[in-house]
């Protein structure tokens, strides 16, 4: 059975675009900033070493080697690593009731022949939970939409909702 006698089977305005499925990752600390916060917490050690009663050896190591991480951190270039994420045929699902605007409530990944089916925007009737993780499709016309990666909230870079 699709869908159980309780479900609210309703049209939703929907939109399709290319995008990272995961949403943009955080951007990266800058230099002074990674190294303030190795100061600070340098300083709370040696502030709670002062505290106890710790030898001042040890006390004196610490702010050392708290001042060599901070530099080593405060010289250190971004992560080689970082690349920009893949883009993906997306499917937006938009509130029942919608404003121009507004994000949209969930977006999904698709494949690329669902890209070309549902062509840009539409309505579809939600067959599911719209909400982040849950397990949604969408029916437009005779043809049914599952999500293929677990949900996730609209971000402010998805399109909103009468955006061109």
């Amino acid at each position: 059975m699709l869908t159980y006698a309780d479900i609210d089977v309703s049209l939703h305005p929907y939109r399709t675009f290319m995008g990272t499925p995961l949403g943009r990752p955080r951007p990266a600390s800058s230099r002074p900033e990674r190294a303030l916060i190795v100061v600070i917490g340098a300083m709370v050690i040696v502030a709670a070493f002062l505290l106890v009663g710790a030898p001042r050896e040890l006390t004196a190591g610490t702010a050392g080697l708290g001042g060599g991480l901070a530099l080593v951190a405060g010289l250190a270039g971004p992560d080689p690593r970082q690349v920009e994420p893949p883009s993906e045929p997306l499917l937006a699902v938009y509130a029942r009731t919608v404003a121009v605007g507004d994000l949209p409530l969930v977006v999904t990944r698709i494949t690329l022949d669902e890209l070309d089916r549902l062509g840009g925007e539409g309505y579809g009737s939600l067959v599911g939970a719209a909400r982040p993780g849950g397990t949604l499709g969408v029916f437009v016309d005779d043809y049914l939409v599952w999500a293929r990666t677990p949900p996730r909230s609209g971000i402010s870079l998805d399109p909103a909702f009468g955006e061109s």
